[in-house]
């Protein structure tokens, strides 16, 4: 049997892992290929490419972001090619299995990790045989095992990150690695608290493997560890080697349990650390108890918050800090208060998701306990509990539009500091909501627009509220330009009068000699701003190819 593994990613940038293990794992024993796709193309041209291949069986590896475009692909190929043998596999079906028995056209689903069950299963099917591997579920027989490969077995295959076929790549795309599989943690909305213990790759594998992608020129590592500081040697090994490799424009990411950090671990970090070279993503959620002890979080909000201070302090880690919306008991102003409290910690990125009921979690199974309503169809998305309506939810969704473009962007720094400094200060979220709401009142989009309208709208937005601050927006607007900008978003001066004040200006000979300037300089490189009747601010972008620094001169028009 001719086999392709196969799956959409949601990027181009993203890799799968997964295929990759399950290439490896079985190359030596069939006749595998796997394919990489992404959601967004046409799922015309992936039938066909796939149909091309003239396999006989099609695994896929089914996601909560391709779940739907998946059951489209399988529609097709089963309508030009009822032959074909269908197989599935990952976190989407592993729980559920008699649902896409049941709902799709496929003859096969492997719960768990099929790494070695893939292989077992084939064998079987080219025999004759009625009996399946443990972990399989078809029509006839629905399995409640959810297989676990043996971690020291995978070690000792040709590396799934060592592929020929990927090395060119490697500098453009993001690469997953993990170190350990499993959690132990039980958080009631995460699939990882279906696992049992946390099972770790032996660490010389690990560093043979990082030493490989550091110098094949890999660009983005992200560790895919779901709590990747648990176990403190394994950790300190790896950051250990990681520092000592470092390597111009390389950036590895973590998802970090903030409370296990120690103060001898932080202390390390903030001095060994290269600047940005880490980034850590640290799922807080919620800081309202009742709601943590409802899913099983296990959380010290006051030493977590502790320790991301300290590594804000020390300034080389980039934090990623994420909320959820919609968790039990978590009222709108009770997740006003998380917001607040998270906000003020002063990552550079907030993350504010919302609770997705996915397949196989205990919260799922709960939800008529919690009153929740949520969407049959992925990403299950809630719309609403007892504690929270969906009017309260749709406001979180405006006001994180306003998060994504305004903080998270990291493009208004200077504005927002001034912000949270004076009319916002601790009220972040009230901030975002009420910009949020603007924006829905005045109907403006959550995408497809220019630079140049989001400074206008946050301008607009601010004078509404009797706040001018055309100064900081003005200076956040051109930090983004190293040469002179074509546009700007105010229109402070007519084009033909900005064009002869400019002429004006560099015909001053005393003034650009005392600023070292030139004519040109004054009518190729300068944005021209007036800041009141007679004076106006030069901001001088350096010229093409040049290193300087931006810079700006006042110049004052002597009354005639």
């Amino acid at each position: 049997m001719k086999v392709i593994v196969a799956t959409l990613n949601a990027k181009y940038i993203h890799t799968s892992l997964a295929l990759r293990w399950l290439y490896i794992a079985n190359k030596d024993r069939l006749d595998i290929r796997f394919r990489e796709y992404t959601i967004k193309e046409d799922p015309e041209k992936i039938t066909s490419d796939l149909l091309a291949a003239g396999c006989d069986v099609i695994c896929l590896s089914v996601y909560i972001w391709n779940v739907g475009r998946v059951g489209e692909i399988i529609r097709r190929l089963k309508q030009q090619n009822p032959r074909l043998l269908f197989i599935l596999g990952g976190p989407e079906v592993t729980y559920e299995p008699e649902h896409f028995l049941r709902e799709w056209a496929v003859d096969y689903v492997i719960s768990g990790e099929g790494e070695f069950v893939l292989g077992d299963l084939i064998a079987s099917l080219e025999r004759g045989e009625t009996e399946l591997p443990p972990g399989v579920s078809s029509h006839d027989r629905i399995s409640t095992t959810v297989c676990r490969a043996d971690i020291t077995r995978l070690a000792q295959l040709p590396s799934p990150y060592q592929l020929e076929e990927d090395r060119e790549e490697l500098k453009n795309r993001l690469v997953y690695v993990e170190t350990s599989r499993g959690c132990p943690y039980q958080c009631q909305y995460c699939l990882s608290s279906r696992e049992q213990g946390v099972r770790y790759f032996p660490l010389d594998y690990v560093l043979d493997n990082l030493k490989y992608l550091i110098e094949a020129g890999a660009r983005q590592i992200k560790f895919l560890d779901r709590t990747f500081n648990l176990n403190k040697e394994h950790t300190r090994a790896i950051f250990d080697f990681l520092i000592a490799h470092w390597r111009e424009g390389l950036s590895c990411q973590f998802e970090i349990y903030a409370d296990l950090l120690t103060d001898e671990m932080i202390d390390y970090l903030n001095d060994r650390l290269p600047a940005n070279y880490f980034r850590f993503e640290i799922g807080i959620q919620s800081t309202y108890e009742p709601t943590n002890q409802a899913v099983k979080r296990k959380q010290d909000f006051p030493l977590l918050a502790h320790n991301i201070r300290r590594l804000m302090a020390g300034g080389k880690i980039v934090l990623h800090l994420d909320l959820i919306a919609g968790l039990p008991h978590e009222t709108f102003e009770r997740f006003t208060q998380s917001f607040n409290e998270v906000f003020a910690l002063g990552a550079k990125e907030v993350q504010l998701g919302f609770l997705k009921m996915l397949r196989g979690t205990h919260l799922r199974r709960d939800a008529d306990r919690y009153g929740y309503h949520y969407a049959e169809q992925a990403p299950y998305e809630i719309t609403g509990n007892d504690a929270i309506s969906a009017e309260e939810l749709h406001r979180i969704h405006e006001a994180e539009h306003a998060l994504e473009r305004y903080w998270n962007s990291g493009r208004f720094a200077t504005t927002m500091h001034r912000l949270f400094a004076t009319h916002w200060a601790g009220r972040y979220f009230q901030f975002f909501d009420e910009l949020g709401q603007y924006a829905a009142q005045h109907h403006l989009p959550h995408r497809g627009y220019l630079l140049e309208d989001l400074f206008r709208n946050l301008h607009h937005f601010l004078l509404s509220k009797e706040i001018d601050l055309y100064d900081a927006l003005r200076t956040d607007y051109y930090s983004h330009f190293t040469q002179r900008p074509r546009g700007y978003w105010l229109q402070t001066i007519d084009k033909r009068e900005r064009k002869k004040l400019l002429y004006t200006i560099g015909q001053d000979k005393e003034f650009l000699r005392k600023h070292h300037l030139t004519r040109r300089i004054i009518e190729k490189q300068t944005a021209l701003d007036p800041l009141t009747p007679q004076e106006y601010l030069l901001t001088i972008f350096p010229a093409e190819g040049e290193k300087t620094a931006k810079r700006e001169v006042v110049y004052f028009f002597s009354p005639a």
